[in-house]
């Protein structure tokens, strides 16, 4: 007869997955939490277990399992609450900006990491990049706000820390816009991709996810990544023709040539390439043509109320920003028209 196995049950453990695909575990009782090392039952596991339910401080290993470390850190902020609690797009985005900073900073003591040296890491990325520091920061604070609540440090050391200046996406012009669409014709995937984007106003990411079933009778359904803002546009002409000229396999209504879906950085690539053949300046970007199309509707006269109902956005400051130069063209004429009468 085989022997049965013994079965270790253990109050106020909990696991999760790291970022390597590893189990691991973690001691949660009321304020007390912090890593169990090793196996279930083991030496190690067990003194840390019996420690933290004794309530007394359990001695930092720093070393190969890197306990204390920014990597460690980053690997228990993965099955947090706060992260879990996140959209899955949302996830994946933190991921992006974490796991680089995993790999070079690792290492590190948190508990070593004062503002100055986190502003030095902030600013290495924000010299090429100021979104990506921005939105570094932009993580790290939260992660460091979950590391105070675990107690694996007094302080948020990114709070303070002064963001990059950023400039605003070039709106696409009239001129750049015939001249996309003269090297594109109606029947490229090229052209459905960029009426899907100028004629929707979304953004690249939600245009990649929008499916043949999201249209009906005459409207398109778009539930958006970053606002969860849920919109129903009505499918215009230029859009109608785009897809019925350019018949596609698969069920997404711009997806890769075998009727795949697109992921966002695809549909990106894929416009940066046409825009290239086309000859436009490489500051015509795919999401200038969502400020084109904002520019359009304030140029028609469009409410920010009705402006918004497109877009998605929440306040006015953001459509401020993004019609900004239409209003000015639209003041200007009307101020030397009144002038002159």
């Amino acid at each position: 007869m085989g022997g049965t196995m013994a079965v270790i049950k253990l109050r106020y453990v909990n696991e999760y997955v790291d970022r390597t695909g590893k189990l691991r575990r973690y001691f949660r009782r009321g304020g007390t939490r912090g890593a169990l090392p090793g196996n279930v039952g083991s030496e190690e596991f067990m003194v840390a277990y019996q420690s933290y339910m004794a309530g007394r401080p359990v001695e930092a290993k720093v070393g190969a399992a890197g306990v204390g470390t920014f990597g460690r850190l980053i690997t228990e902020y993965y099955g947090s609450r706060p992260f879990t609690n996140l959209k899955a797009s949302s996830r994946k985005i933190y991921r992006y900006v974490l796991e680089p900073l995993a790999k070079a900073h690792g290492h590190r003591l948190v508990r070593d990491m004062p503002a100055d040296k986190i502003g030095k890491i902030i600013h290495a990325i924000g010299e090429t990049k100021p979104g990506m520091a921005n939105l570094t920061k932009s993580v790290l604070q939260k992660m460091m706000k979950y590391a105070v609540k675990a107690k694996w440090r007094s302080d948020n050391p990114v709070l303070g820390i002064e963001p990059f200046k950023r400039g605003t996406h070039h709106t696409w012009t009239e001129g750049e816009l015939t001249t996309f669409e003269q090297r594109w014709p109606l029947g490229t995937r090229q052209r459905l991709a960029y009426a899907l984007l100028l004629y929707t106003g979304q953004r690249v990411g939600d245009v990649a996810k929008m499916q043949r079933a999201d249209v009906i009778a005459g409207e398109l359904h778009v539930v958006q990544q970053k606002t969860g803002a849920e919109l129903y546009l009505p499918v215009v002409l230029q859009v109608e023709q785009a897809l019925k000229a350019c018949t596609a396999n698969g069920l997404s209504l711009i997806g890769h040539e075998n009727g795949s879906p697109m992921t966002r950085a695809a549909l990106s690539h894929m416009m940066r390439v046409a825009i290239k053949k086309a000859g436009l300046p490489s500051k015509c970007v795919s999401h200038g043509l969502r400020k084109a199309a904002m520019r359009r509707l304030a140029e028609a006269g469009k409410t920010e109320k009705q402006i918004a109902a497109v877009s998605g956005h929440k306040t006015l400051r953001e459509i401020e920003r993004y019609t900004a130069a239409a209003d000015q063209r639209r003041l200007a004429r009307d101020a030397i028209g009144n002038k002159k009468r």
